[in-house]
C-alpha cells in the first residue's frame, strides 16, 4: 500500500520479495551500527544473500506472520514483521511486532505506516492483542507506540546486555484490538 507522509513524500510499504535480498541485508546490518535499541551488535548479523532469499520465500509463505519492507524514493529504508507469539490454540489471539528503520529515515511517519499494516493484517487474522518489546530509553519509538494505543504492561530489568558490558531494561507494552 502506498502512503503519503508528512514531507509530502511516497512510501509503499509491501511483502518483500526475493529481489529485496541485498537490501534487507544492508537495513539490517545498518541498522545495528545505528542504534542500541536493538537485538544485536553492530556485525553481529551475519546473513548470505541466498540464506535471505531462503528466509523471505519461507516467511512469504507463512500464514501466522507478516512482513513487510518500506520503499521510499525507490530505495529499501526499513521492515517490520508482526506474527502469532505461538501457534498454540490458547496463544493464537496474540500477536508480537518489531520494526527496524535506517536513521536518516526516522521522523517520517514510516513507522506509523508499518505499524498500519501491522495492525490491519492482526485485524485480519482476528487477532485481539499486539505486543512487543522496547528499550525504556528509546523515546521516539515509546511515543509511536503510545500513539498507536500501546500501553506499558511490564519491565524487563537488564533485557540487554551490551558488549561494554552495560544492560538496558525494555518495557512490555500491549495494544488490545476489537
Amino acid at each position: 500500500m502506498t502512503y503519503t507522509l508528512k514531507n509530502g513524500k511516497t512510501v509503499t510499504i509491501r511483502k518483500p520479495s526475493v529481489q529485496d535480498a541485498q537490501s534487507i541485508i544492508f537495513i539490517m546490518s545498518t541498522a545495528y551500527t545505528e542504534t542500541p535499541f536493538l537485538a544485536r551488535e553492530p556485525g553481529e548479523f551475519c546473513m548470505s544473500v541466498e540464506q535471505e532469499e531462503s528466509i523471505i520465500q519461507n516467511k512469504c509463505n507463512d500464514e501466522d506472520s507478516a512482513w513487510f519492507v518500506a520503499e521510499y524514493e525507490g530505495k529499501l529504508v526499513g521492515q517490520c514483521s508482526v506474527g502469532l507469539v505461538r501457534s498454540n490454540l490458547r496463544y493464537r489471539h496474540r500477536a508480537q511486532v518489531a520494526f527496524m528503520i535506517l536513521k536518516k529515515y526516522q521522523g517520517l511517519g514510516i513507522g506509523g505506516k508499518m505499524m498500519q499494516e501491522c495492525i490491519r493484517w492482526c485485524e485480519d487474522k482476528k487477532i485481539t492483542q499486539m505486543e512487543l518489546d522496547v528499550v525504556t530509553t528509546n523515546e521516539k519509538a515509546l511515543a509511536m507506540y503510545r500513539g498507536f494505543g500501546f500501553e506499558v504492561t511490564g519491565t524487563v530489568p537488564n533485557a540487554l546486555r551490551y558488549a561494554d558490558g552495560t544492560c538496558a531494561d525494555e518495557y512490555i507494552m500491549i495494544k488490545r484490538l476489537q
